[in-house]
């Protein structure tokens, strides 16, 4: 493993730019590493400032904030800052979008490498919003795909005051300051101090919103606002679609009891299975309520922009009782999912009737027993999981099934497959 050609070449430029500041005697003091990913650019941008500073005798009021919609990220993050020297107290990193979130002033230096798939109107919106929240004299460093170069170029001509450009084979590092006539300012939008996403997500953020359309799984119909940044934004995925097979096959409506307390959906994409399980369960959706409707919904996964693309077109009325927990590992977070849905239960395990779960399989890595151990925490007795996978990766997790569970079902569709099991009651 090694840092991405794109960020190397941003650092290579960032690094001569600091030594012209040096020259100033202007060293920035606000950092945010927006998309930070496992945090390369920030915490090298932080390491450069502080080394000097230290040259020079000074001690600038340092402040480094990292933000990427990847909880996981979120967590590699604060594990690399740490471990590269950057004390605890000069640095916050927090899941969200690349310029929402908690921001208490605006800053000195932007870095992004930016995601090329965010799609062109958050793209857009980015460079406006960004030119807009930088300090007099602050300046953003953006590197992209050379694809994207022209589409940036022109952007940034029009939201922006250019000041470097530079091209590689692959990449081209743009910075820029804010517009000279300063017109983009009123496009930086809100933001609520200790939120990773407010709760009205997309419709506060509409250039997130990818297509709106009516979908159909297993005869029942539902509508879903997709997003950009999130999987699955065009059809269901197979595991879904197998997943929303195998709870019909269950007869799982009847399974669940009218007093369930909660029910949890762990990485649920666009939200194409938790819109389904609504209709399919008989929750809210006009005037008559479900026997769904006064449990507890939890909604959970890496990606923060899929979880709030989810809740909206779970619960678009706002008549549910959602909560949505960034989680990197269902075993690590487990106390955090428990307590979302049992607030004041600190985290007491074994609360969820049904859950959901089509987890993201990553190549190179194993978690299935990180997994199953998740599983059997949140599991209520009595509880019902079905999790979607490849065919593959499905036939590996059910050869790791501990003693506690019981299979109860089992569906496949065009390479997934859709497996049921229940905590039996003890």
């Amino acid at each position: 493993m090694d840092i991405d050609t794109g960020s190397r070449l941003l650092l290579k430029v960032f690094s001569s730019a600091l030594d012209d500041d040096l020259k100033k005697g202007v060293l920035p003091c606000s950092v945010l590493d927006a998309g930070c990913g496992i945090g390369v650019l920030g915490i090298c941008a932080a390491g450069a400032v502080r080394d000097i500073a230290a040259a020079l005798g000074k001690e600038p009021p340092l402040a480094v904030v990292f933000r990427d919609r990847d909880e996981l990220a979120r967590v590699f993050t604060e594990y690399n800052a740490i471990r590269n020297g950057i004390p605890r107290e000069l640095f916050t990193a927090f899941t969200g979008p690349l310029l929402t979130g908690p921001q208490e002033q605006n800053w000195d230096l932007i870095l992004t490498n930016i995601p090329a798939k965010a799609g062109a109107p958050v793209l857009e919106d980015f460079v406006r919003r960004s030119a807009a929240a930088l300090n007099p004299g602050g300046e953003v460093f953006m590197v992209a795909v050379n694809s994207l170069a022209g589409f940036f170029r022109s952007l940034i001509a029009e939201a922006a005051s250019p000041v470097h450009e530079e091209k590689a084979s692959e990449h081209t590092v743009f910075v820029y300051r804010p517009p000279q006539t300063g017109g983009a300012s009123g496009n930086r939008g809100g933001w609520e101090k200790g939120r990773c996403l407010d709760a009205d997500f997309p419709e506060t953020r509409p250039f997130y919103v990818r297509n709106s359309s009516g979908y159909e799984m297993e005869d029942i119909r539902y509508r879903l606002d997709t997003v950009y940044g999130a999987p699955d934004f065009d059809t269901p995925s197979g595991a879904v679609q197998a997943a929303a097979k195998l709870a019909v096959k269950l007869d799982l409506k009847t399974k669940l009891a009218p007093d369930t307390p909660a029910l949890l959906i762990y990485e649920p994409d666009q939200g194409h299975f938790a819109a389904w399980l609504a209709c399919y369960l008989g929750a809210p959706s006009s005037g008559d309520a479900g026997k769904t409707a006064a449990c507890k919904w939890v909604l959970s996964g890496r990606n923060i922009l899929s979880v709030g693309a989810a809740r909206r077109t779970l619960d678009p009325e706002n008549r549910l009782p959602v909560s949505l927990v960034p989680a990197a590992d269902l075993s690590i977070d487990r106390e955090r999912i428990t307590a979302a849905a049992c607030p004041g239960g600190h985290g007491a395990a074994g609360v969820f009737r049904f859950i959901a779960a089509f987890p993201e399989t990553v190549p190179g890595t194993n978690r299935r027993d990180a997994f199953w151990e998740g599983l059997a925490a949140l599991a209520a007795p009595g509880g019902i999981v079905i999790a979607g996978f490849s065919s593959a990766e499905a036939e590996r997790f059910d050869r790791l099934k501990p003693g506690c569970f019981t299979r109860l079902g089992d569906v496949k569709r065009k390479g997934f497959r859709a497996l049921a099991y229940i905590l039996p009651v003890r």
